[in-house]
């Protein structure tokens, strides 16, 4: 049975439940999956399974393992997930993509006092341990700065705030957050002088793709619940930028 709109709905693709891998961190407000907690990831993928007659589950894997997933992992779809973090491979192009969910900023969030500061300043960075460093490679390459990563995205904003890190490339909303649970009265920003991108979230699959095209007709039809959701989670909306990469 086909929709109105020439996309499959969910008794004719026979599948009812969907099996989601995703990312074993805490990203709040986007995502924390290690506890069962509203984010604005869940509450988007949820509303999509409710609206079309799904179930869901989420499986947590280690984000260090990202690249093999879909493929050595008993799951439908992965979340979040990015045409650019990906190699141009055969396997690669086997996988199909959503549209983009939303749009996010990758930046170098510091203290407040430090945002003016020249590229020079920055000496030694903080990062998720399993994201991929792509604003900072060249000075990693030549010593110029010195990566701390860890598993704890709390651990990163302490870090931060005790001057053990010049600054922590990540989401500001997230930044913000996981200071606010620290309790400590500090006010940060992205650098004002270090690159910034805008990209997005997308869900990927390689067994369902005929579902990718079914949400992406889902998505185009509630924008207006997409952005109440960023406003809710207190989330900036950022707007692609052109050629930008998904």
């Amino acid at each position: 049975m086909i929709s109105a709109a020439g996309v499959p709905n969910a008794t004719a693709l026979q599948t009812k439940h969907l099996v989601i891998g995703v990312e074993d961190i805490a990203y709040y407000p986007y995502f924390d999956y290690t506890r069962n907690e509203a984010s604005l990831s869940k509450a988007i993928l949820d509303r999509f399974a409710a609206d079309q007659g799904y179930t869901i589950s989420y499986v947590a894997l280690p984000i260090k393992q990202f690249s093999k997933w879909l493929y050595e992992n008993d799951i439908d779809f992965k979340y979040p997930d990015n045409k650019r973090w990906h190699p141009a491979t055969k396997d690669h192009k086997a996988e199909s993509f959503s549209d983009a969910i939303f749009y996010l900023r990758a930046g170098t969030v510091v203290l407040l006092q430090d945002k003016d500061r020249p590229k020079a300043f920055f000496k030694s960075l903080g990062m998720i341990s399993g994201f991929d460093p792509t604003l900072w490679k060249a000075e990693i390459a030549s010593g110029e700065v010195n990566i701390l990563d860890d598993s704890s995205t709390k651990v990163l904003i302490k870090h931060l705030v005790n001057g053990l890190v010049d600054g922590v490339d990540i989401d500001i909303a997230v930044a913000k957050y996981y200071l606010e649970s620290l309790g400590i009265k500090q006010q940060l920003a992205y650098s004002n002088t270090l690159p910034q991108e805008i990209y997005s979230h997308q869900l990927s699959t390689i067994k369902y793709p005929k579902i990718i095209q079914q949400f992406n007709q889902w998505l185009a039809q509630n924008k207006a619940f997409l952005e109440a959701s960023l406003h809710k989670f207190h989330i900036p909306i950022e707007q692609p930028v052109l050629q930008a990469s998904e």
